[in-house]
Parts: structure tokens; sequence; C-alpha cells
């Protein structure tokens, strides 16, 4: 039996050298190892920060892929997804996939964040830059293509308020087509003197413009939007004519004459102008203020880059606007007189009164000091258009014109006093030599010329004004004090009468319209009557080439762009 159990030893130590009995191999096992492939690619691959890129992403064999570099997480095997490009240059983004028994998989693609269409790489400069110091230089250089401005310049200026200095620089950087120019924006002269008065304080800003080299003139004018910088001046600082104020009477930063200098757009009306406004919106002598980002631009004039002593055709290229046409300062060369001066504007600032409804008043009050108007007899609404017309206290001290006094300015100057609340006419009634009213059927007893001197006269015999009676006034129905009446005649033109014969108008304020006569606050104040050198966007041409000029009045630089604009000027 002993043998017996040792024989059965020796056969079950056999079995377990071979495996235990599982009839195994000891070989070993050939598992089959997956490759993983991947692609990904972006649906762009140049955009501008801050806008969207599509990436497309698939894979083979994966069970599973996460993302990193400027995206991150786990994602599908396959799919695709929209992505912010979140900074200039290089955005990348990389995707591995991976699955057992397999070898993983990856893939990368790279998105260029640009600002304003501009590859902020290719114009940055490395290491030490010699510039050219451009402190309160004058400029002399009048040639249009921005290459012939190409170098690097800097400037050293100071706060004078503030008491801080700043470095300037300006790049410019010329391309087959274009220029790039950059600057910090940051003046080549001192600025915020004692005459300022900035809400903000002035910031460096570094911004890359595009300027066309050979602008071109497009199939209409387009007109100045407040979304962009209108202009860049070779200095570095930008241009924004402008403003973002009007009369705006509900708004709450509005003063007592309903103005504000902020919150109104391009749907607003009564735009205001900072340079003939009262505060001159803080602007320092050189006509530029900051905006609440620290950006510090011109409004007019920048009083630096040229000077009162022109030569050659006259004042030197001082910027260049959105649409690659060049700016000039303000000599041109008069070819008729041979001597320099300024360009002159084509705006005209309005005659008359704002708004369209006007009262007519006599300008001496003669007892009355709210003045005579010329007024429906009756009260009012109830005035009776039956009884003709009379001399009344105005009615405008109450803050509004009355119905019974007020006429269509705009038909005034087409020789017809229209009173529209009762839709008939001032009528010359032969008769009686006074005024009658009647529907209006463009006679020529309705026909009245407003003269410049004050007078209205009657088309048909132009010796004849309408006349304020001599005799004392009587009182009427209403009023503290009680409101006063005189007669209305048509009588012989005669300086001896000149107080009974002298008129007016006037317009009030409404919550749409700031009333008053135009003074040039406003840019509806301003007409274009082409009585200047410059055309309606401030600009002319001189020897085949077009550009823009600097102007004492109204539009100062630019009112509107003859060329198309380019959106690195993009706010």
């Amino acid at each position: 039996m002993r043998e017996n159990y040792s024989y059965l030893i020796i056969l079950l130590t056999a079995l377990v050298g071979c495996g235990g009995g599982g009839g195994g191999s000891s070989d070993p096992v050939n598992e089959t190892v997956t490759s993983i492939t991947v692609s990904l690619s972006a649906s762009i691959n140049e955009a501008e920060v801050g806008s969207p890129v599509t990436l497309t992403w698939s894979s083979t064999n994966a069970q599973a892929c996460s993302a990193t570099g400027d995206w991150s997480g786990t994602r599908a095997v396959s799919g695709s997804e929209e992505v912010t490009i979140n900074k200039e240059g290089s955005n990348a983004f990389a995707l591995n996939c991976s699955a057992n028994n397999a070898t993983s998989g990856d893939a990368s693609v790279q998105v260029t964040g640009v600002v304003n269409g501009i590859n902020i790489t290719e114009v940055q400069v490395t290491g030490v830059v010699n510039r050219i110091n451009i402190t309160d230089e004058i400029f002399s250089n009048r040639t249009f293509d921005c290459a012939n401005y190409a170098d690097n310049y800097g400037s050293n200026v100071r706060d004078l308020t503030r008491v801080i200095d700043f470095e300037g620089y300006v790049d410019v950087e010329v391309f087959d087509t274009y220029c790039n120019l950059s600057s910090d924006n940051i003046p080549n002269h001192d600025f915020n003197d004692s005459s300022a008065n900035f809400r903000t304080n002035v910031v460096e800003i570094d911004r890359v413009f595009r300027v066309q080299r050979d602008p071109q003139m497009a199939s209409e004018i387009s007109q100045i939007n407040g979304k962009a910088w209108d202009a860049v001046m070779l200095n570095g600082v930008v241009v924004d004519v402008k403003s973002a104020g009007c009369y705006k009477p509900s708004e709450s930063r509005a003063d007592a004459d309903g103005n504000t200098e902020a919150g109104c757009g391009s749907n607003d009306n009564w735009m205001l102008i900072p340079l003939k406004y009262s505060t001159k919106f803080g602007a320092d002598i050189h006509n530029a203020h900051v905006q609440p980002d620290g950006t510090y631009h011109y409004h007019g004039n920048p009083n630096a880059m040229f000077d009162d002593s022109p030569s050659g055709d006259g004042s030197p290229v001082i910027g260049f606007a959105a649409d690659g046409f060049p700016i000039y300062g303000s000599y041109i060369l008069d070819e008729q007189t041979g001597a320099y001066r300024k360009a002159l504007s084509g705006y005209t600032l309005k005659k008359g009164t704002r708004g369209s409804i006007v009262e007519i008043y006599l300008l001496d009050p003669l007892e009355d000091s709210r003045n005579f108007c010329i007024d429906i007899v009756g009260s009012k609404a109830s005035a009776d258009t039956q009884r003709g017309l009379q001399a009344h206290t105005c009615y405008s001290y109450q803050g509004e014109i009355a119905v019974d006094q007020g006429f269509d300015k705009n038909r005034i100057s087409e020789y017809e006093f229209f009173m529209p609340s009762f839709e008939v006419c001032m009528t010359f009634n032969i008769t009686d030599n006074d005024l009658a009213l009647s529907v209006c059927n463009g006679s020529e007893l309705q026909k009245f010329t407003f003269l410049t001197n004050g007078n209205i006269v009657v088309n048909s015999d132009p010796n004849l004004c309408v006349t304020v009676a001599q005799n004392d006034a009587r009182e009427g129905g209403g009023g503290n004090p009680v409101h006063l009446i005189r007669e209305l005649k048509i009588e012989e033109c005669r300086e001896s009468l000149s107080i009974y014969q002298s008129w007016g108008t006037r317009s009030t304020k409404t919550n749409t319209n700031p009333g008053g006569e135009y003074s040039g606050i406003y840019e509806e104040d301003w007409e274009w009557t082409d009585s200047g050198d410059l055309d309606e966007c401030n600009g002319m041409e001189f020897k085949e080439e077009y550009g823009y000029y600097v102007t004492d009045s109204f539009p100062y630089i630019i009112n509107c762009f003859k060329g198309e604009t380019d959106s690195s000027f993009n706010k």
C-alpha cells in the first residue's frame, strides 16, 4: 500500500507540472493589439478673438476621447463643437482617444486669433527698436501713400494735470496693398492742461489699424455711425468726431437745457457738437478728451503736427481716415491768388429757429416784455378764423407756442404763412388793409416775404409791410399780468415805423426739440450749402488726389466717408 501512495503522489506532481490537469499549454497567449486613428479639423484657421469656430472630429476603434489645450474635458469618439477663440495668436486644440487593448491615438489643430482682422504676431516688435523722436514734431510730408511714412516713431509726453510721464509709439509697416499702423494711442504732445476736465484718466491702449495704400472712391458715401474710429493720426491718436451727447430732456443726466453729454445713439436727433457746446465736453487745448476706457481722442483740430507756416502745396498729411484717404492740416495753396489760406468748410449755420412750428413776434416789446405775436382773434383752440389776425401777447412764456399763434416755419420760406392747427393761410385783405385768414389757395394775396431786416412784405407790392397799430394796446381777457392786444394793419414800409414793422420767429422747447435759434451746438444747426472749398465729407481733390482737411468750423475734420472703410477701425 505504501508503494501505491508513492505512485499516486508522483502522478499528481507530474500533472501539476503539466498545468494542473487543465489541458492548457505552457506557450504564451497571442492577444491582438488594436490601433486607434483620430482626425480633428477647424472650420477656419484664423478668426477674430471672441468669435466662434467649429471643431469637427472622428476616430476609429476608440472608446473614449479627452480634449486638452485651449479646450478640455471628456468628448465623444466623434462629433463637432463650437468653441470660442479667446486669445491673440495661436489657439491650440488637441484630442486624445483610447480603448482597452489598443494604442491611443491623437490629433491637434491650431486657429490663429486676430484682432480687428489683423494678426498681432505679424506686427509685434521684438527686441530693442530704434525710434524717431516725434515729440512736438511739425510734419512736412504730403504724400498720400501710407508707405511713405514707414518707420518706428516714439515720443515722451506728460499728462500736465496728473504730472505723469508717458512714452508714445507709432509703427508703420508696409505690405503690398496696405500699411499697418500700430500705436499705444499716446499723443506726441503734452495733454490734459488746466483748461481740460477729463472724466477718465488717459491710459495706453495698443491698437493696430490697416490703412489702404491706394484707396478708391465708393459707389456711395457712408456715414459716420459711432461704432468705429473715424481716423488715426500719424502721432497714433484716434479721431472720433461725433459725440454721444444730444438734446434728451428725459435722460437723468440732462442739464437745465435738456442736453446730456452721453447716452445718445444713432436714432437720436439734435446731436451735440462737443467743440461748440458750453463745456466743450472737457476737451483740452488739443480739442481732445477721454472715453470711459481711457482712450484719448480728437474731436477737432489737434493743434499739433502742423502749424500756421505751411510750405509747398500746403499743410502736411497728419493722419489717415478709416477709408484710407489722407487727412491734411488746415492750409491749402490757393491756385488763384498763389497765397496760403485755410480750407473752408462747405457747411453753413442755419438761420432762424429750430422746430417746424414757430411764433412770429414783434422784435420791439413795446409795453409788454413778453412781446406781441401775430395771433388769431379769439382764445387759442377756440379762436375764430373768420375774425382775422391781430397782435396779441405771445403765449410762449407759458412754455409752449399756442395753436392760434403757430406758423409752419418751412412754408414761410415758400412765401406762405400757414397756420397748421386751423389749416388756413394769412391773407391780405385789400378792402380794409388788414390781415384775414382763408383756405390756402396759392393766390398772390396769400404770398408774403420775410425779409432779412425783419420786415414781412406783400409780394405783389414789396413797399407794404405787416404793421402793428401805433395806438395804445387794450387789455385782453386773461393772463397774469393781463394779456395785451393791438391791431394788425398793412402799411407802407417806413424807417420811422421800424419798431412796429420788424419781426422775428422763435420756437419753444419740447421733449423732442430744443427750440431757440440755431446757434451751432447741434449737428442739425448746420446745413450743406457748398459755400466753401470742401465737399459734404469735408474733403476735396488736389492734384488728382483726394483728402480730408482740418477746418475751423463744423465738421472740423471729417463728416462722412468717400471710400470703403476698413474693419480694423471698428471699436
